[in-house]
């Protein structure tokens, strides 16, 4: 596999071709029997075919995936929300949070480090479980991880289990963090497992609106994403449109990456809510150009920057 490629449901796809991409959504979540009965389910194929069709239409190339298996990722649903829309869609391996796993099957908080690492670097060779009966394997194109408040009250095994993983497999990591909270101790961690921080994608980070947190993040290497655009309640005015033109100012927006984070039904039009997909456009970039961004960085902001992260490291991928 040639470096700079980025693995999609559809296949390898050079990194450059994405175009605008969502650096961190949903698209497709389905229930899970004995998990959180609050968390987020999207399986509504043909209103998401249709939202995902008004984002390719508006200039959406791709959207980056963060369902991890065994909490609701179907990469077979994937696969047709792709070819139905023209919307790329880059799936994960990994693991999310424990409380949305049944409490009886999240088999890979019983596996030794060993085993987890073992498990995500098969699916991201050998295509992701559920299609494996198909005729078409779908890839995972990257490692999501999902990180607690501490690095402490994180499951250590996993963690050790996706370092490890990530460097078999040559391919990034997007952790989800609460708040960015400890990212520093994540970094540290990390670091001391071998692997390199261009690497990683720390995310919901603009939650915690520290300049000099984030200004020391991306200057070790760290891709920051940035995702509460839509969402009140976390003052946006106050953190995702304060930093970004901090960062931009400081000559740090290649390590920046912005998401939307569309895990709920109640931010898709077609399914009755708002502002939708093609809100990436109409909201973000609009203001993005609006603030005076030059063309360039917004592209390598809504797109560019998170495409070669994802993009795979030499050989590996093989």
């Amino acid at each position: 596999m040639a470096v700079n490629q980025v693995i999609t449901v559809r296949g390898a796809v050079p990194a450059d071709s994405l175009g605008y991409t969502d650096a961190h959504s949903h698209v497709w979540i389905e229930p899970v029997p004995g998990g959180d009965p609050a968390a987020p389910v999207l399986n509504a194929e043909q209103p998401i075919t249709l939202e995902l069709r008004d984002y390719r239409a508006a200039g959406g190339g791709a959207i980056i995936d963060c369902q991890p298996p065994d909490c609701g990722r179907n990469a077979n649903v994937l696969l047709r929300l792709s070819e139905a829309s023209g919307v790329q869609i880059v799936a994960c391996t990994g693991f999310h949070l424990r409380r949305y796993y049944a409490a009886d099957r999240a088999p890979l908080w019983a596996m030794t480090a060993e085993a987890a690492a073992d498990f995500m670097i098969d699916e991201l060779r050998n295509g992701a479980l559920e299609t494996r009966a198909t005729a078409r394997h779908v890839y995972p194109g990257f490692i999501k991880i999902a990180a607690e408040a501490t690095l402490a009250a994180s499951p250590m095994h996993l963690f050790e289990a996706a370092a490890a993983a990530a460097q078999a497999a040559g391919c990034a990591i997007e952790m989800h963090s609460e708040r960015g909270a400890a990212i520093e101790d994540y970094l540290d961690f990390f670091v001391g497992h071998g692997l390199s921080p261009e690497r990683l994608v720390f995310c919901h980070v603009d939650k915690r609106a520290d300049f000099g947190l984030h200004r020391s993040m991306a200057e070790a290497g760290v891709m920051l994403e940035y995702d509460t655009f839509y969402r009140p309640k976390y003052v946006p005015e106050n953190t995702v449109w304060k930093l970004l033109p901090q960062m931009i100012d400081a000559g740090l927006s290649a390590n920046v990456a912005i998401a939307t984070d569309m895990a709920f039904s109640e931010m898709w039009t077609h399914l009755g809510g708002e502002p939708g997909m093609t809100a990436f456009f109409t909201q973000i970039r609009a203001r993005l150009a609006a603030i005076g961004t030059p063309a360039a960085t917004i592209r390598k902001l809504m797109g560019g920057n998170i495409t070669l992260r994802l993009a795979l490291e030499g050989e590996k991928r093989s």
